[in-house]
């Protein structure tokens, strides 16, 4: 049987520390790639994979004076979050303790939702990489594997460009 007791005590619940990201307690946030919840099937319950994109509650900030020597003294985002799309067979709601600030899309000051009005979310690509200038999903499709190397390929779900919205 699950211990849903220890499993929804995460370590910074309910810590809202003034943090760099400026995020506050309840705030909603995405997950900014693929990642196993419940990894060997912590507290009792199986492992799923969460796909990048989902959708997530912060119920915990710590901010940290790790690795504040290269960012000008200002340290590590730690946070604790809850899955809002996904639950557990017991319908817990899946929780993920103690993952660094840049697990979740909006670390990243590429951020953004997409152009066109549909909410969905994605990055406006830097110039110099693959798609520069336009905003690209999160969401993708896989094309094929490398039969040499096991590796996938993938293509994202969209891409807009977001000159033509304004």
């Amino acid at each position: 049987m699950p211990d849903a007791k220890k499993y929804r005590n995460t370590m910074n619940l309910g810590r809202e520390d003034e943090n760099k990201m400026g995020w506050k307690l309840g705030q909603i946030v995405h997950v900014a790639h693929c990642v196993t919840a419940n990894r060997y099937e912590y507290c009792g319950y199986p492992e799923m994979e969460i796909p990048a994109g989902a959708k997530a509650r912060l119920i915990g900030i710590k901010q940290t004076d790790l690795n504040a020597c290269y960012h000008n003294g200002v340290g590590d985002v730690y946070v604790d979050f809850e899955l809002l799309d996904y639950t557990n067979e017991d319908s817990t709601p899946i929780t993920c303790g103690n993952r660094h600030a840049w697990s979740l899309c909006e670390a990243n000051p590429d951020f953004a939702y997409c152009p066109d009005g549909s909410g969905d979310p994605g990055y406006i690509r830097r110039e110099g990489f693959l798609h520069g200038g336009l905003w690209v999903s999160l969401e993708t499709r896989r094309l094929d594997d490398d039969p040499v190397t096991g590796a996938y390929r993938s293509q994202p779900r969209k891409i807009v460009d977001p000159a033509q919205y304004n």
